[in-house]
This record gives C-alpha cells, sequence and structure tokens, in this order.
C-alpha cells in the first residue's frame, strides 16, 4: 500500500473515531439513524464537519471521496475472518459495517493498522 494511501487511512480512521463520539449508537444499513446513530463513513463525515443533530435518511452533501481518494482509489480485501471479498475500500467499509457488524472502533483500528 503506498504511503500516501496509509496516511489517508489513518486520517480517515482519526474522523471516524471524532464523529463516534458525537453519535454513540451504530447505524446499520444508513449513514445515520435518529439523532444518536451512524455507520462507519457517517462517523467519518460527523468527525469532519458540524452536522444537524437530525440527519436520519439523509446523505451528507460533501463528498468523502474528495478528501480521501483511498476510498475509491485502494482495493482491499476483507479483514473479516472467513471472507474473502475484495472490494473498494469505502464498499469495504460498508460491508464491514453492515453484514460483518463490526464497531466503527474495530473498523479505525484496521484502517490504523
Amino acid at each position: 500500500m503506498p504511503e500516501q494511501n496509509h496516511q489517508s487511512e489513518k486520517a480517515l480512521a482519526s474522523f471516524i473515531r471524532a464523529g463516534a463520539e458525537r453519535r454513540p449508537d451504530q447505524a446499520y444499513g444508513d449513514y445515520f439513524k435518529g439523532q444518536r446513530a451512524s455507520c462507519a463513513l457517517g462517523a467519518a463525515y460527523e468527525g469532519m464537519y458540524r452536522l444537524p443533530r437530525e440527519m436520519g435518511g439523509q446523505h451528507p452533501s460533501k463528498d468523502l471521496e474528495w478528501f480521501f481518494d483511498c476510498l475509491e482509489g485502494t482495493v482491499r480485501q476483507c479483514p473479516a475472518e472467513g471472507c474473502h471479498k475484495t472490494l473498494a475500500l469505502a464498499s469495504i467499509i460498508v460491508h464491514l459495517n453492515d453484514h460483518h457488524r463490526w464497531s466503527r472502533e474495530q473498523i479505525a483500528t484496521w484502517l490504523d493498522a
């Protein structure tokens, strides 16, 4: 993995952690649910921007891929045991969040590694 992508993934992990602090519950299948829940990518948005408390069903207006080209420009294998999916990083993050139910902290720790 190129050094630039690794640094980008570390920054993304930091934003996920920061956003998870603002919305302590985890959302599945959507960026946000109610005022207290976000998925891993929703948490990244939350860590970067001050979003309205009620974001349920909305998609953030700014594109994370613009800031983190690693999301679409990096292909990774799913790190979950027994899973063999290989997808763009953004899709793997969604997959880990929604399918394997990894916590946002687990996903951030994996991105930091």
